[in-house]
This record gives structure tokens, sequence and C-alpha cells, in this order.
């Protein structure tokens, strides 16, 4: 899972969660462009799948899905018309006081 948010590090935030049966990673990026470099790193090393948290947009998911040469699905989390608007004031700038 790559999770796209302010101040993440690729290097820096990033786990692994693994069981007898499965592994997770899961790494975290500032910008976009970490996201491409972050996808190519983890086809290389083996990953099968990149889910991309709901921060990412169609057209960057489909960027990011032609920088691992389609090789393997990259889907995105997305959220309910019911679950947009709560969604947009969780990250919606507070206004000053």
């Amino acid at each position: 899972m790559i999770i796209k948010g302010p101040g993440y590090a690729p290097a820096v935030h990033r786990a692994s969660l693994n069981s007898p049966a499965f592994s997770t990673t899961i790494v975290c990026v500032s910008h976009f462009e970490e996201a491409i470099s972050v996808a190519i790193d983890l086809q290389q090393s083996g990953i099968q799948l990149i889910e991309l948290c709901g921060g990412f947009t169609q057209d960057e998911a489909a960027s990011i899905h032609r920088s691992v040469d389609m090789q393997i699905p990259v889907g995105v989390v997305r959220y309910t018309p019911e679950q947009q608007e709560p969604l947009a004031q969780l990250f919606m700038p507070s206004s000053p006081a």
C-alpha cells in the first residue's frame, strides 16, 4: 500500500506486516513523484499488487500502473458519495480563530 500525505518520507515512513501466508508493505510518500519511484522499487522487490490511498486520483493511479509496465494490479481506495463530505471536512485546513 502506498499512502500519500504531507511530511512523509518513504525511506523513513514504511512498515512490513508478515504472516506465514501473506506479506503487506506500507510505504508513505509526500508527493506523487515519490509514489512512482516507490512503486517501481516495490515491483522490483517482488510485490504482486499495489493499493493506493484515496489521496491519489485515477489519473495518478493510471500513471503508476504504467510505471510498473502494467505488470501488476494497481488499485485505489475510493469513498462513497456519502463519505466524501466528512472526508473533505477532515482534510480541510482549519480556519484562523
